[in-house]
């Protein structure tokens, strides 16, 4: 679309739009010739009214934290705006990176909440207790690698998206600052995947809603009054994490010391 048919933004925008059909359709085409329990039938498929508030417990309360964090990114792009379209472009070339980051944390974490479901309905505590620990020190581990790499390959790596030498700067800044964070990251991420296995879908939308809105336009706005720096501007979404990671491990302790998780 882009570069046989020279459509430029649109050709990437039709290109987004095909491939999430395509991906949908050969999902369910796997799913409907699927012979495993969770295939789909549609002869048998029933509304049932139980299962279906199981599923909004633990599915809405995630889907409201989601919908509302990302909103309240724009207020925080519009932060990083002020320092000029410099700044704005290393900002989006930051974000291209930062998914290598976070999507090994949040696909553990939502593999995990699935192990914790499976052993805390099966009564195995321990086991799953376990897991929670086994999932956080291996989450780290490949965090730890993905940031050594992203931060000592920080220039070539924003080179991909720009060649602009100021960019570049605003980039490498972004992620020298941002980057070791992503440990502190790994702690909220794990816990609420085990809290949300365990059945306490609330515990996490609250805490996240809290640390990632919240706190964070509190603190974008006592830096603003501060004289607005980029340093503090830059620290918004580390100082979320982090406070939500603190907030994470003890609602998850107290959950483990009334044994509902």
């Amino acid at each position: 679309f882009v570069i046989v048919f020279h459509m430029g933004v649109d050709g990437v925008a039709y290109a987004t739009i095909l491939a999430q059909f395509l991906s949908a359709l050969l999902v369910l085409f796997v799913l409907t010739h699927d012979h495993t329990p969770y295939g789909i039938r549609w002869h048998d498929l029933r509304l049932s009214r139980g299962m279906l508030r199981r599923i909004l417990a633990i599915g809405l309360p995630s889907g409201v934290q989601q919908a509302i964090t990302s909103f309240s990114n724009v207020f925080v792009q519009g932060y990083i705006n002020f320092f000029g379209s410099a700044c704005m472009a290393g900002w989006s070339s930051y974000n291209k990176l930062d998914v290598f980051a976070l999507i090994p944390m949040q696909s553990v974490a939502l593999a995990l909440t699935t192990f914790v479901g499976q052993n805390y309905g099966a009564g195995h505590m321990d086991r799953a207790r376990k897991g929670v620990r086994q999932a956080l020190w291996m989450t780290l581990s490949i965090t730890a690698i993905l940031c050594v790499g992203i931060i000592l390959g920080a220039r070539p790596l924003n080179r991909l998206f720009t060649a602009d030498e100021e960019v570049l700067s605003h980039g490498v800044r972004f992620i020298s600052i941002i980057s070791p964070f992503y440990l502190a990251c790994c702690f909220n991420q794990i816990y609420a995947g085990a809290l949300r296995g365990a059945g306490d879908a609330k515990t996490p939308m609250y805490v996240m809603l809290f640390s990632f809105v919240l706190f964070r336009q509190v603190y974008l706005f006592i830096n603003r009054q501060l004289g607005n720096s980029f340093l503090g501007v830059t620290l918004s979404y580390p100082m979320g994490w982090v406070v939500c990671s603190i907030l994470m491990v003890l609602f998850y302790r107290r959950s483990v010391a009334k044994g509902r998780c």
